[in-house]
């Protein structure tokens, strides 16, 4: 934990952290089921996909749509 200016706590101390604003929860206005497998593969589960790949995935849907 990093705090702000000079201010130090002694090694150990016990710390409690608290949100000063509630979270932003975003759901989409238009909600749609997901299709799976999104790649379709010989093997699923053998292709290395991340968060990024698959938005670019699922925005070539919506295009092509």
């Amino acid at each position: 934990m990093v705090l702000d200016g000079s201010a130090s706590l002694p090694e150990g101390a016990a710390v409690t952290v608290t949100l000063r604003t509630s979270p932003v929860i975003r759901v989409a206005k238009n909600q749609k089921q997901v299709e799976f497998p999104l790649v379709p593969s010989s093997a699923p589960g053998s292709i290395g996909l991340t968060n990024e790949m698959i938005g670019d995935i699922l925005d070539e849907e919506d295009a092509s749509s």
